[in-house]
C-alpha cells in the first residue's frame, strides 16, 4: 500500500437511529430529487431560452455547463464542509443556496443574468454526499446498502421527472416557471431537512484548501470548449489544441496542488487506495460512456423525425412520459441492487451494471427503428443505470470509516460528474461530425459510432469491476488517507 495511507480509528458502532429509519430515507429521497431534477430540468427548456435570448446552442449550453461545474464542484466541497460540521447543517444551507439560485433565475432577463442564476442552483450537486454520509452515521448497519441504493434511485428518478415537468411547464406557461417548481421543491425539502439527526461525528478541518476545491472546474471548462468548438475550428486548429491542452494542464496543476497540501479539499489521495482507486476509476469510465451519453441521446432518438437516419417521430411530451416510465423502473430495480450488495458486496451489483450497459449500448444500436424496441433498449439502460447508481456509492461507503464518508462521496461525485461532462461532449461531436449534408440530421453510422463508444467503456468499467476487492473498510483492513483525522462528536 502507498505510504499516503495510515492506520485509521477502530470500527465504528452500528448506529441507532435517532429518527424513523423511514423518516430519514423519505427527507434524503427529496434531497437526491432536488438535486437531480435541477441537474435535467433545463434540457427541454433550452430550445426556448434559445429563442428568447436570440442566442444558439453553443452560448445557451452554459445554462447546463454552469451548472454542471458548480455541482462537480459543490460534490467536493459540500462533503468536506458536511464532515466537519455536520452534514445535516450543509445540507440546509446548499437547499437555501439553490432556491436563491431559482429566484435569480426566475427573474432573469438575460442570458447572463440565467446563466449566473443557474451556476448559484449548481451548489445542488453537493446534495448526493451528503445524503450518503447522513445514511452512514443515522442508520443500522444492516439497513444501510437498501437505504443507499432507494436514495440513489430516488436521485435518478428525479432526472427523469425533471424532464416530464419541465416539458409540461414550459408547453403551459414558458421555462420562468420550472424555476418556481424547484424552489417550492426545495424549500419543502430544507423544512424537512430540520428534522434530520444531529451529527454523529466529525473531522477536524483545519485550514480550508479551497484553491484545491475551485481549480478543477476552469480546467474542465476549458477542455470541454475546445471539444465543443472542435466542430467549427477543427481538430487540428490552433485554438482547439490550445483550449484542451490549456484546460488539461490547469488539471495536472490541480492534481499536483492536491498531493502537495496537507489537507485537501478534493482527497485525490482516494485514488491510491486499491478499492477506491478501482472504484472511481470505474465511475470514470461508465459516466463517460453510459452515463453521460444517456442523458442525451435518448430524447434525440425519440424526437427526430421518421424522415431522419434516425428518429421515431414522437412529440416532447410523449418522448417525456415514456422516459418517465422508464426511469420509475430504473428507481424500483434499484433496492434489488442494494440487496445484492449487502455483505460488502456491492461489486457485484457494478457486475451487473456494466454487463446491463453493455447490452444497453449494443441493443440501442440495433433497435433505433421501431417505438418498441427502442422501449427495450432503454428498459435495459435504465437498469443498468440503476445498478451503476445504486452500487458505486455503496462501494465508498465500504471503503472509508463512517466520519469521512461524505469526503469521499465527494470525490465520486466529482469523477462522475466531470467525465459524464467529458463523455457529453465528445458524444456530441461525434454526432456533429456525421451529419447528413444539408440538414442537421445524424447518419445511422454516427449513432452506431457512438454506441460502440459507449460499449467499449463499459466493457473497461467491468474488467476494472472484476478487480475490485470485496468486504467493507472493517473486513479489509483499516487503512485510510492518511490526511483523515477523526475526533468526536461534541
Amino acid at each position: 500500500m502507498s505510504s499516503t495511507l495510515g492506520t485509521g480509528p477502530a470500527p465504528e458502532a452500528d448506529p441507532r437511529p435517532t429518527r424513523p429509519v423511514a423518516l430519514i430515507v423519505v427527507i434524503l429521497i427529496f434531497a437526491a430529487v432536488v438535486s437531480s431534477f435541477e441537474a435535467t430540468m433545463m434540457y427541454t427548456a433550452l430550445p426556448e431560452i434559445i429563442e428568447q435570448f436570440r442566442s444558439d446552442p453553443s452560448d445557451a449550453g452554459w445554462v447546463l455547463t454552469g451548472f454542471l461545474l458548480v455541482g462537480a464542484a459543490s460534490s467536493a466541497i459540500s462533503g468536506r464542509l458536511g464532515d466537519a460540521f455536520g452534514r445535516r447543517n450543509v445540507l440546509i444551507v446548499v437547499l437555501l443556496a439553490s432556491i436563491i439560485g431559482s429566484v435569480i433565475s426566475l427573474a432573469a432577463d438575460s442570458l447572463g443574468a440565467l446563466i449566473a442564476g443557474r451556476s448559484i442552483q449548481g451548489l445542488a450537486g453537493g446534495l448526493v454526499p451528503l445524503c450518503v454520509g447522513i445514511l452512514r452515521e443515522s442508520v443500522p448497519r444492516k439497513s444501510l446498502p437498501v437505504a443507499v441504493a432507494t436514495v440513489a434511485g430516488a436521485a435518478m428518478w428525479g432526472g427523469a421527472a425533471g424532464n416530464i415537468v419541465a416539458g409540461n411547464i414550459v408547453d403551459a406557461w414558458g421555462w420562468h416557471y420550472v424555476f418556481v417548481v424547484a424552489a417550492v421543491l426545495a424549500a419543502v425539502t430544507a423544512a424537512g431537512a430540520c428534522l434530520l439527526p444531529g451529527a454523529v461525528s466529525k473531522a477536524r478541518l483545519g485550514r480550508v484548501d479551497w484553491l484545491g476545491g475551485v481549480l478543477f472546474a476552469p480546467g474542465i471548462a476549458l477542455a470541454l470548449y475546445g471539444v465543443h468548438e472542435s466542430s467549427d475550428w477543427g481538430w487540428s486548429s490552433g485554438k482547439t489544441l490550445g483550449l484542451i491542452a490549456g484546460g488539461l494542464m490547469v488539471l495536472a496543476l490541480w492534481v499536483a496542488w492536491e498531493l502537495h497540501v496537507d489537507e485537501p479539499l478534493i482527497n485525490v489521495r482516494f485514488f491510491l487506495d486499491r478499492k477506491l482507486g478501482l472504484t472511481l476509476v470505474a465511475t470514470a469510465f461508465v459516466s463517460f460512456g453510459t452515463l453521460g451519453v444517456s442523458g442525451f441521446v435518448g430524447q434525440l432518438i425519440w424526437q427526430m423525425p421518421t424522415d431522419a437516419p434516425v428518429g421515431l417521430g414522437l412529440s416532447a411530451g410523449t418522448a417525456g412520459n415514456i422516459s418517465f416510465g422508464i426511469g420509475l423502473f430504473g428507481f424500483l430495480l434499484s433496492p434489488l441492487s442494494g440487496r445484492i450488495s449487502r455483505g460488502g458486496r456491492s461489486y457485484n451489483a457494478l457486475i451487473v451494471g456494466t454487463i446491463l450497459s453493455v447490452a444497453a449500448a449494443l441493443l440501442s444500436m440495433l433497435l433505433l427503428d421501431s417505438v418498441a424496441g427502442f422501449v427495450v433498449s432503454q428498459l435495459v439502460l435504465t437498469g443498468a443505470t440503476g445498478f451503476l447508481l445504486s452500487s458505486l456509492p455503496n462501494l465508498i461507503v465500504e471503503g472509508v470509516p463512517g466520519s469521512h464518508t461524505s469526503e469521499a462521496s465527494g470525490v465520486y461525485m466529482v469523477t462522475q460528474t466531470a467525465f459524464s461532462g467529458v463523455g457529453t461532449s465528445i458524444g456530441t461531436v461525434l454526432l456533429a461530425q456525421h451529419l447528413v449534408p444539408g440538414t442537421s440530421f445524424t447518419t445511422r453510422a454516427g449513432y452506431n459510432g457512438l454506441f460502440v463508444m459507449v460499449a467499449v467503456a463499459a466493457a473497461v468499467g467491468l474488467v476494472v469491476a472484476l478487480l475490485i476487492r470485496k468486504g467493507t473498510r472493517k473486513e479489509a483492513g483499516t487503512q485510510v488517507p492518511a490526511t483523515a483525522v477523526v475526533v468526536d462528536a461534541a
